[in-house]
């Protein structure tokens, strides 16, 4: 599970998106990964009144007084908590089974 803090959603994958990361935990199984990735998402979540989940396993939450001043654009720039379930640095894609007719 990877913890980023910065100024993007965690579906954009910039190329310097590694650059927001503030923790990375391994997991020998999915279920630790998803308990871990689910106790980090109860946190936050009580923590900040807006998120957004794409792909299941990437979340960010944020509250709109978080900012930081961007002075190359002269504006504030909104700044997320973000969490996420990556394997091999791809998103973790959960298999959905189709229902036979």
């Amino acid at each position: 599970m990877i913890a980023l803090y910065g100024e993007y959603e965690p579906w954009w994958f910039f190329d310097d998106w590694k650059d927001d990361i503030v923790s990375q935990n391994d997991y020998a199984t999915f279920q630790e990964a998803s308990q871990a990735y689910q106790q980090i998402y109860s946190e936050l979540e009580m923590q900040y009144p807006y998120k957004e989940t794409k792909k299941s396993y990437l979340t960010t939450f944020w509250n709109e007084t978080e900012i930081r001043y961007c002075e190359d654009c002269e504006d504030d720039i909104q700044l997320f908590h973000s969490i996420m379930l990556l394997k091999d640095d791809r998103p973790f894609e959960v298999f959905q089974p189709t229902a036979s007719k």
